[in-house]
């Protein structure tokens, strides 16, 4: 049988430079091209990577201070929903990543226009502090399209796997823990929030959630929108924001506001972005926009997620 489109490909989604004011999502799509798929190198952590601090830039995201290979310190943001880690070309050059020419990679957008990426390995990856190690995979991707102050995407599912981590975005904290050790569980009581499956699509990681509508939808730190959705109902004559994405096709939004419930948790009067001319497949997202007063717990091992209010919230 055929393998599908939506099948093969592995969407990335981050942040692209604002046009018209705002600054919305791009989808990058990574199309495996040729040469044969090698295992990520992983390594057995010894100790648990401490926590750090992170800065939440508008039109730019969570970013948070690397060092690759040594070399640094880069400012990357931190993308749930990226799928793979992005390096910038001018990032692998002066840490002396070379790109496997023999796997390439097309790195699409909501638009489905393509850029080529490589793949790569990288001999070690930290954040906060030089000394910091990662223990997850060491491949990357290099690709352009990025914006120019952004050094590149770093997806923590994919860098430190198999550890557990948190985003408490209000509270600018990203938090490394052994799931083995420290589980979440669906009859813990999670307060003023909520305990929910951590959906998946085929043989991808990143962090789907069920909302009460029945989509799915993308738990994405990478995007400044909120619960975006496609257009069905797009008039010319409103205005709409505009913006390329990183494989230089176009988008436009429309912000609204609507109400929405994962598990227990009711979101009300949540940002909505409305999107015109992405692909029929595009996935449904939680942005920024949406999450930005909750603390996000991934646990990579259980599969489930805990959206809760994030510190500086419970302090107000």
């Amino acid at each position: 049988m055929p393998v599908s489109k939506r099948a093969k490909r592995l969407a990335v989604i981050f942040l692209v430079a604002m046009i018209c004011g705002r600054a919305a999502p791009a989808q990058a799509a990574l199309f495996q091209h040729r040469g044969t798929q090698r295992s990520p190198a992983r390594t057995t952590p010894t100790t648990i990577p401490h926590s750090v601090s992170f800065r939440d830039v508008p039109g730019r995201g969570l970013l948070v201070r690397t060092w690759i290979n040594g070399v640094g310190p880069f400012n990357f943001a931190i993308d749930t929903g990226a799928g793979a880690t992005l390096l910038s070309p001018r990032v692998a050059e002066a840490a002396h990543v070379s790109r496997d020419s023999g796997r390439t990679s097309s790195v699409g957008g909501l638009t489905g226009a393509t850029r080529t990426a490589y793949h790569a390995l990288i001999q070690s990856f930290a954040i906060g502090d030089m000394e910091n190690q990662l223990p997850g995979s060491r491949e990357v991707m290099i690709t352009g399209g990025l914006p120019a102050d952004l050094d590149g995407v770093l997806d923590p599912t994919e860098a430190l796997s198999p550890l557990g981590y948190t985003i408490d975005i209000p509270g600018h904290e990203f938090v490394v823990f052994d799931a083995n050790l420290a589980p979440l569980s669906k009859k813990q009581t999670a307060g003023e929030g909520t305990v929910v499956a951590w959906l998946r699509e085929g043989q991808g990681r990143r962090p789907f959630v069920m909302l009460d509508n029945g989509d799915r939808a993308l738990l994405d730190t990478g995007s400044s929108l909120g619960l975006a959705v496609p257009d069905r109902n797009a008039d010319p004559r409103k205005p709409a924001h505009v913006a390329r994405d990183v494989g230089g096709g176009q988008v436009s939004t429309r912000r609204g506001s609507t109400s929405i419930s994962i598990g227990s948790l009711t979101l009300q009067r949540i940002p909505t972005d409305f999107i015109s001319g992405s692909e029929p497949d595009a996935p449904v997202l939680l942005g920024l926009a949406a999450l930005r007063p909750f603390r996000l717990t991934f646990d990579p091992l259980h599969r489930l997620i805990e959206i809760t209010a994030g510190s500086a919230s419970r302090r107000n």
